[in-house]
């Protein structure tokens, strides 16, 4: 199995999962080939990958605290997002 396959794995695994961490979850994008940028508001950060070019990334919230959970839709709309790009990726990755 890939590197991409397992990352792909882990990340469609957590789409039903209620307790992973922001931090957690940060590193998985970025294990991604994601690059992570802070907004200017709270806890909120743009993901973007540098083999994909867009105006628009997409985005998540981690609150206030590095350690809190995020939340299910969050998870959600980055695994479309990847799996909606996903030969780019995995071949970024390679």
């Amino acid at each position: 199995m890939s590197k991409f396959q397992e990352l792909y794995r882990e990340l469609e695994n957590l789409t039903n999962s209620t307790n992973t961490s922001c931090k957690k979850f940060t590193q998985l994008l970025k294990d991604l080939g994601f690059q992570i940028e802070n907004c200017n508001s709270g806890g909120h950060k743009i993901a973007k990958h540098p083999a994909i070019h867009f105006t628009e990334y997409p985005d998540y919230n981690c609150g206030h605290n590095p350690g809190e959970n995020i939340k299910r839709p969050y998870i959600k709309k980055l695994y479309k997002f990847v799996k909606q790009h996903k030969d780019t990726i995995e071949e970024y990755l390679s």
